[in-house]
Protein backbone atom coordinates (compact mmCIF):
# COMPACT_ATOMS: atom_id res chain seq x y z
CA UNK A 1 0.00 0.00 0.00
CA UNK A 2 1.57 3.13 -1.10
CA UNK A 3 1.51 6.37 1.15
CA UNK A 4 -0.74 8.10 -1.69
CA UNK A 5 -3.24 5.69 -1.36
CA UNK A 6 -3.31 6.24 2.39
CA UNK A 7 -3.54 10.13 2.25
CA UNK A 8 -6.50 9.96 -0.32
CA UNK A 9 -8.10 7.23 0.61
CA UNK A 10 -9.89 9.19 3.32
CA UNK A 11 -11.12 12.72 3.06
CA UNK A 12 -9.78 15.38 5.13
CA UNK A 13 -12.65 15.99 7.54
CA UNK A 14 -12.79 12.35 8.36
CA UNK A 15 -8.95 11.88 8.36
CA UNK A 16 -7.31 14.71 10.36
CA UNK A 17 -6.16 13.85 13.73
CA UNK A 18 -8.38 15.52 16.23
CA UNK A 19 -11.52 14.70 14.25
CA UNK A 20 -10.38 10.84 13.60
CA UNK A 21 -9.86 10.48 17.87
CA UNK A 22 -13.55 12.44 18.22
CA UNK A 23 -14.81 9.89 15.50
CA UNK A 24 -13.22 6.63 17.78
CA UNK A 25 -14.81 8.16 21.02
CA UNK A 26 -17.95 8.30 19.09
CA UNK A 27 -17.34 4.38 17.49
CA UNK A 28 -16.20 3.38 21.45
CA UNK A 29 -19.04 5.11 23.60
CA UNK A 30 -21.72 5.36 21.22
CA UNK A 31 -23.10 8.49 22.56
CA UNK A 32 -20.64 11.70 23.63
CA UNK A 33 -21.41 14.90 25.07
CA UNK A 34 -19.50 17.99 23.84
CA UNK A 35 -17.69 18.17 27.05
CA UNK A 36 -16.95 14.82 26.74
CA UNK A 37 -15.14 16.16 23.18
CA UNK A 38 -13.54 18.68 25.49
CA UNK A 39 -11.62 16.74 27.75
CA UNK A 40 -10.51 13.91 25.53
CA UNK A 41 -9.49 16.43 22.59
CA UNK A 42 -7.76 19.45 25.28
CA UNK A 43 -9.48 21.95 22.92
CA UNK A 44 -11.11 25.23 23.47
CA UNK A 45 -14.23 25.51 23.06
CA UNK A 46 -13.97 27.45 19.55
CA UNK A 47 -11.85 24.71 18.42
CA UNK A 48 -13.53 22.10 19.69
CA UNK A 49 -17.35 23.43 18.12
CA UNK A 50 -15.09 23.71 14.85
CA UNK A 51 -14.16 20.19 14.35
CA UNK A 52 -17.75 19.36 15.38
CA UNK A 53 -19.08 21.72 13.27
CA UNK A 54 -17.08 20.18 10.45
CA UNK A 55 -18.35 16.31 11.63
CA UNK A 56 -22.24 17.38 11.26
CA UNK A 57 -21.69 18.98 8.35
CA UNK A 58 -19.96 15.85 6.54
CA UNK A 59 -23.12 14.22 8.05
CA UNK A 60 -20.89 11.82 9.59
CA UNK A 61 -22.49 12.63 13.03
CA UNK A 62 -25.56 14.13 14.78
CA UNK A 63 -26.25 16.04 17.49
CA UNK A 64 -29.07 16.80 19.39
CA UNK A 65 -30.00 18.86 22.93
CA UNK A 66 -30.86 16.78 25.91
CA UNK A 67 -31.43 17.93 29.51
CA UNK A 68 -29.05 16.23 32.38
CA UNK A 69 -29.59 17.53 35.97
CA UNK A 70 -31.31 20.33 35.18
CA UNK A 71 -29.16 21.69 32.01
CA UNK A 72 -28.95 21.25 28.74
CA UNK A 73 -26.52 19.54 26.70
CA UNK A 74 -25.46 18.50 23.29
CA UNK A 75 -24.77 14.71 23.01
CA UNK A 76 -23.54 13.11 19.39
CA UNK A 77 -23.89 9.95 17.66
CA UNK A 78 -22.48 8.75 14.80
CA UNK A 79 -24.72 8.65 11.29
CA UNK A 80 -24.87 5.54 9.23
CA UNK A 81 -22.48 6.76 6.87
CA UNK A 82 -20.35 7.65 10.10
CA UNK A 83 -20.36 4.14 10.90
CA UNK A 84 -19.67 2.89 7.46
CA UNK A 85 -16.66 5.15 7.16
CA UNK A 86 -15.31 4.21 10.36
CA UNK A 87 -15.69 0.60 9.85
CA UNK A 88 -13.84 1.43 6.43
CA UNK A 89 -11.01 2.72 8.51
CA UNK A 90 -10.65 -0.52 10.46
CA UNK A 91 -10.74 -2.68 7.92
CA UNK A 92 -8.19 -0.44 6.12
CA UNK A 93 -5.51 -0.49 9.43
CA UNK A 94 -6.51 -4.56 9.80
CA UNK A 95 -5.26 -4.93 6.04
CA UNK A 96 -2.04 -2.75 6.64
CA UNK A 97 -1.20 -4.98 9.91
CA UNK A 98 -1.97 -7.83 8.40
CA UNK A 99 0.26 -7.37 5.48
CA UNK A 100 3.45 -6.19 7.84
CA UNK A 101 2.63 -9.36 9.74
CA UNK A 102 2.73 -11.31 6.32
CA UNK A 103 6.09 -9.70 5.53
CA UNK A 104 7.74 -9.85 8.96
CA UNK A 105 6.86 -13.74 8.60
CA UNK A 106 8.13 -14.34 5.16
CA UNK A 107 11.20 -12.15 6.48
CA UNK A 108 11.91 -14.36 9.41
CA UNK A 109 11.17 -17.69 7.31
CA UNK A 110 14.07 -16.02 5.27
CA UNK A 111 16.46 -15.56 8.29
CA UNK A 112 15.68 -18.90 8.85
CA UNK A 113 16.17 -21.02 5.55
CA UNK A 114 19.51 -18.59 5.21
CA UNK A 115 21.10 -19.81 8.89
CA UNK A 116 19.93 -23.47 7.88
CA UNK A 117 21.79 -22.79 4.49
CA UNK A 118 24.61 -21.35 6.34
CA UNK A 119 24.75 -24.71 8.69
CA UNK A 120 24.70 -26.96 5.82
CA UNK A 121 27.39 -25.50 3.30
CA UNK A 122 29.96 -25.51 6.59
CA UNK A 123 29.23 -28.49 7.50
CA UNK A 124 30.27 -29.54 3.91
CA UNK A 125 33.67 -28.43 3.90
Amino acid sequence: MSVAELYTRFDSVFFEKTRLSMMTVLYQEGVVSYNRFKKVIGGTDGAVYSHVRKLLEAGYVTGKKEIVRNSVQTVYTMTESGKQLFAEYLRFLENILNDQKKVSHERENHKKDARRNNTHTKGES
